[in-house]
């Protein structure tokens, strides 16, 4: 795919999904994002602010990759402002959430449980989120609008969910199959 083709079909995925990432993490209206491509790069995608670059590399050998791109697009919508070691987990697992819930995911990621991989991210958290929204609903937009707003902080899981983090975890992992 060209770099032009990349582009235009990354800002026709934005167009068509913006306001459904919006809706889901608890933003009011999703802002202008600046698409780009790189060669290679850290991964298939990756944010900075309200810029997401795509990688040709990548895209080359996934054309139909659409959910990398709403990972980092949902990520730009978030505009997060506290990337850390407490806050990226769910920063990365409500990004895939959000491409499970757009119905993006592909067979090399799609949300499964692993035993005591709740909180590390991507897509065993994401398989945790929906868990949390089947039995907490709204609970990931809370937590979205807290990773947005920069106030995020474990205590905030007593008030959504009437459990700590690590309980929620610990009944996440009674609640899986085998």
């Amino acid at each position: 795919m060209s770099r032009r083709k990349l582009i235009a079909w990354a800002e026709q995925l934005h167009t068509l999904h913006a306001h459904a990432i919006a809706r889901l993490i608890g933003v009011d209206q999703p802002p202008a994002i600046r698409i780009d491509v790189a060669g290679t790069g850290p991964g298939a995608a990756w944010t900075n602010g309200l810029d997401v670059t795509l990688s040709t590399a990548w895209f080359a050998e996934h054309p139909d990759d659409a959910g990398a791109c709403l990972h980092e697009l949902t990520h730009a919508i978030m505009r997060a402002p506290i990337y850390d070691d407490t806050t990226r987990w769910l920063i990365e697992g409500i990004a895939d959430w959000v491409r499970d819930e757009l119905g993006e995911d592909m067979p090399w990621t799609f949300a499964h449980h692993e035993p005591g991989m709740a909180t590390a991210g991507y897509q065993t958290t994401a398989h945790f989120l929906q868990w949390l929204e089947n039995n907490h609903p709204g609970t990931v937009k809370a937590l979205a609008r807290e990773l947005s707003r920069g106030t995020y902080d474990e205590a905030v899981w007593p008030q959504l969910t009437g459990s700590p983090l690590d309980l929620c975890v610990s009944e996440y992992e009674d609640a899986q199959p085998g």
